[in-house]
């Protein structure tokens, strides 16, 4: 009897784990993962001068989506955010060439001392379309209007992003290319 008991809770844990594993994906520089009825499609690593990543969200359906640039202190000692939100603009780029998307990101400070730009919902399909045709990489940087400069904030590779949407789509049951009007 008591080997039954183990036996059924070994193939619990497996199960689980098999599980588990369709939960979770890693393309290139891009992983999905499905949490709490939420599929996450974020960048796994950046330029090497950033602490900041990029993050698609999107609720069963695809509903609700959302971008995101999100950057976390780069020491301890940070404690306010790396640009001046009432001021300053983000820009990006796509292939290296400036796109008007950015005019749509805005600026917010998020718990613990997170600060990032997140984008206007209605544009997501259309910056996200315009990623999938890029040939190479997707560039978040901002005009420092005290400084008069732009300064890159992260260069992100996009090898792998229709992969992590895919995932994504499959675990949230959307089609990444058709977004539902949120």
């Amino acid at each position: 009897m008591l080997k039954t008991i183990f036996g059924a809770l070994a193939l619990c844990c497996v199960a689980g784990l098999g599980n588990a594993a369709n939960l979770f994906t890693e393309a290139g520089n891009w992983a999905a993962v499905y949490k709490g009825n939420t599929c996450h499609v974020y960048t796994v690593s950046s330029a090497r001068d950033t602490s900041g990543y990029l993050e698609f969200t999107f609720k069963n359906k695809g509903l609700n989506a959302t971008f995101d640039y999100i950057y976390t202190p780069y020491t301890p000692d940070e404690v306010g955010p790396p640009w001046d939100e009432s001021e300053d603009f983000v820009t990006l780029y796509i292939d290296d060439e400036q796109v008007w998307f950015g005019d749509e990101m805005f600026f917010y400070t998020g718990p613990g001392f997170t600060y990032g730009a997140s984008m206007t919902p209605g544009f997501i399909p259309e910056v996200l379309d315009a990623m999938l045709s890029a040939q190479s990489d997707f560039g978040f940087a901002v005009e420092r209007a005290a400084e008069g400069e732009t300064w890159l904030y992260g260069g992100f590779s996009l090898d792998g992003l229709d992969q992590a949407l895919a995932k994504a789509g499959e675990m949230c049951q959307f089609d990444p290319s058709a977004l539902p009007q949120s």
